[in-house]
């Protein structure tokens, strides 16, 4: 049996998303301050999450967007111990964007879709996690509250802005990449 492998352009595709998604998640955000030590963002990192499913599918998007993550937390103390997380989180923002987007014929009502899908799976996926760290800190369930609304509603704002983005951007981009035959299909 054949394996199936990733061509040489779905690789370079998956690096170069990876460094717009650490680019635009690293340079491109407003860090919103939360009680003690805490803190979250709003960032154009998670449109490229997206952006990198819309183009190259489920796998190659999930990738991209995993990487790109990953290696902004391994910048960051704070944040490095829980990279791996990232990287699961936004694979799986990338991976159910590009998934859904490339089942059947290309339109724009099923890339909203994608881009819904997979934005929602990361806020789901990141208020999960959040929790988590809240129990394990010990933290009374006021404080727990406190810090999952202002989560939600940060990654709420983020999850809009990267639906609208990354669609808007796919519009623009897919053509010349399928005239340049950068898509295998």
């Amino acid at each position: 049996m054949k394996e199936k492998k990733f061509s040489t352009t779905t690789l370079a595709a998956i690096g170069v998303m990876a460094a717009l998604v650490f680019i635009t998640t690293k340079f491109l955000r407003i860090p919103i301050p939360m009680g003690i030590g805490g803190k979250t963002q709003i960032h154009l990192g998670n449109s490229m999450c997206i952006l990198a499913g819309l183009l190259f599918g489920g796998v190659p998007g999930g990738l991209a967007a995993g990487i790109g993550t990953a290696i902004v937390d391994l910048t960051d103390p704070r944040w490095a111990p829980e990279f791996w997380v990232s990287f699961i989180n936004k694979f799986a923002m990338g991976f159910a964007a590009g998934t859904i987007a490339h089942m059947g014929k290309k339109s724009l009502p099923r890339d909203i879709v994608a881009a819904t899908v997979g934005a929602f799976t990361y806020v789901a996926l990141y208020v999960f996690k959040s929790y988590i760290q809240q129990l394990m800190l010990g933290s009374a369930s006021e404080a727990i509250k406190g810090v999952l609304v202002t989560k939600f509603m940060t990654s709420v704002t983020n999850a809009i802005i990267a639906i609208v983005i990354s669609v808007i951007l796919y519009k623009l981009l897919d053509p010349a990449l399928k005239k340049a035959n950068l898509f295998q299909k």
